[in-house]
């Protein structure tokens, strides 16, 4: 073994720790153990956008909601694609995101800032069409 890579859990600084202390009695290191605990980048990666996107998290919260809202209903679907085939739009679908993984709220955002005239348009239909259920219940 060469070098260990972690995320960084407390425990994980313990466990490390206590096994290249092992390790180094028996003389098993390669270049005097300096590159035996790697901290994991991807997860540093992952908590400063984490971090970052804490900022402006309602935003995300509202975009979320309203890709669920749309999603979530095949009437408002239809309703959503139909204004983006009148803008003449690529033909693509909205993107909900895992909160948990930073790349996919990236891609959810920069979807729907690609349909960004069809929210607009979509919100006063959307309205009309809550009116007219309420008016047939």
């Amino acid at each position: 073994m060469c070098s260990i890579s972690v995320d960084n859990a407390s425990y994980n600084d313990a466990a490390v720790r206590m096994l290249k202390d092992s390790l180094s009695f028996y003389k098993r290191l390669p270049l005097n153990d300096k590159l035996f605990h790697v901290r994991c980048c991807a997860h540093i990666l992952n908590l400063l956008v984490h971090d970052g996107l804490s900022e402006i998290e309602n935003v995300i919260d509202n975009v979320r909601e309203s890709v669920k809202h749309i999603t979530t209903s095949t009437m408002r679907l239809t309703m959503f694609s139909d204004i983006v085939k009148q803008l003449q739009l690529p033909n693509k679908r909205l993107i909900l995101d895992c909160y948990t993984r930073w790349n996919a709220t990236y891609s959810m955002l920069l979807c729907v800032l690609e349909f960004n005239d069809v929210f607009p348009q979509y919100a006063q239909r959307d309205v009309i069409s809550i009116f007219q259920v309420m008016k047939i219940g």
